[in-house]
């Protein structure tokens, strides 16, 4: 029992790190949105006209488009990443308990 709980902890303290890691990768994606906006705006600044407004709104929507299809995959690693931990844990108890039940 003793190895299947040092397991246990190892999957949890590895699920934990992909946690982190996708927290990263969130602030980098927000960054590079941030990016990509303020190119778009330096795009209008530079360049006037109802094609250069044409390109920009285009631009603007494929943006946006991407951003919340990047926001949903990344949502769907983190909910499955909190599903793995919970699982994790609720395993971790279950080991808990058979323990305590088993020392008695």
């Amino acid at each position: 029992m003793e190895r299947e709980r040092a397991l246990l902890e190892k999957q949890l303290e590895a699920a934990t790190h992909k946690q982190r890691k996708l927290e990263d990768i969130q602030l980098a994606l927000i960054q590079l949105n941030r990016e990509k906006a303020s190119i778009l705006d330096s795009f209008q600044q530079a360049w006037q006209g109802n094609k250069a407004d044409r390109v920009a709104s285009q631009l603007e929507d494929t943006m946006e488009a991407e951003w919340r299809e990047t926001r949903g995959q990344v949502n769907a690693l983190e909910d499955q990443i909190i599903a793995e931990k919970r699982q994790i844990r609720k395993q971790l108890e279950t080991l808990k308990e058979e323990t305590s039940r088993g020392a008695n």
